[in-house]
């Protein structure tokens, strides 16, 4: 059963506030110990409850459970947070799509009740782990949960690279960069670019190319235990960014290597008993609607 339970809001977001008000109050009332993110919930007024808020890093080491009552960007970054400690977490959703905050303010509290309840749904979900390198030198290393892209940077020209998978040379590209997605992640960024849409419990990995010159480059689906290398190609001029979740960034040039494995955690993704991926599919992407 959990006991101590974190809740991380939305960034600048005084419209969780009464989400939050309710999620304090419910939580209280069975007895549980509350924490409050104050990275993310720094002006919600904490003198009305006794509750206090807890740094990041302090909060972390103490929940075992944790609500993120915000959007999917909220989500993401309260993820990568979160594995390496191996706490499960509940979306509320307050942003516009919804593929990780599955929950809506409505059900909150029934939904609650049946985790509290020990009736729920737990779903492993991987991570991606990127590391990049120049010259044999350690640069940057960073998780995304969603998708790690290469992109350029504001220029009309394209960038040219070579990718290569378990270090088998795979292609040689011109185009306006490469994104390297979870299962999770094929319902974002990767899937406005054409790529296919993955069970979220399948251990693959898809690298969807952006704006490719070549019409027959096309998206790869490999396996999640792949390892794989981007490297700009010698006469590739300028810079691109390596972005994680859309949210952190890394500018790099000519001469790095980019290196993405899966991360060996997971993260654990609470849902309510009865959720349905393809359900979840129907009401995000309008499939249910009859012509």
């Amino acid at each position: 059963m959990f006991q101590t339970i974190g809740i991380f809001g939305k960034y600048n977001g005084i419209q969780s506030w009464e989400l939050i008000d309710k999620l304090v109050l419910y939580l209280q009332s069975r007895k549980k110990n509350v924490l409050l993110d104050a990275s993310s919930c720094k002006d919600f007024p904490v003198d009305r409850y006794n509750i206090q808020l807890a740094p990041r890093s302090e909060l972390l080491e103490k929940i075992d459970f944790a609500v993120v009552v915000g959007g999917d960007g909220t989500f993401l970054d309260v993820a990568r947070a979160l594995i390496d400690y191996d706490v499960p977490i509940l979306g509320v959703n307050l942003g516009r799509l919804g593929f990780l905050t599955d929950v809506s303010p409505e059900c909150m509290m029934i939904t609650l009740d049946e985790v509290l309840a020990d009736n729920y749904k737990c779903e492993e979900r991987t991570l991606l782990e990127v590391l990049i390198k120049k010259d044999g030198k350690a640069l940057y290393r960073d998780v995304a949960f969603n998708d790690v892209v290469l992109h350029k940077n504001d220029s009309p020209r394209m960038i040219e690279f070579e990718t290569f998978i378990d270090g088998r040379f795979l292609n040689s590209q011109r185009s306006d960069g490469l994104i390297i997605a979870t299962p999770t992640g094929s319902t974002a960024y990767a899937l406005s670019a054409g790529g296919p849409i993955i069970e979220p419990d399948l251990n693959v990995v898809t690298l969807v190319s952006i704006n490719p010159h070549t019409m027959s480059n096309r998206p790869i689906v490999t396996s999640g235990d792949s390892q794989i290398l981007i490297r700009p190609h010698e006469n590739c001029c300028g810079t691109a960014s390596i972005i994680c979740d859309g949210q952190v960034t890394y500018q790099f040039s000519a001469g790095t290597e980019t290196h993405v494995t899966r991360h060996p955690k997971f993260i654990k993704m609470v849902h309510p008993k009865e959720h349905d991926h393809y359900k979840l599919l129907r009401a995000k992407l309008n499939w249910g609607q009859k012509f």
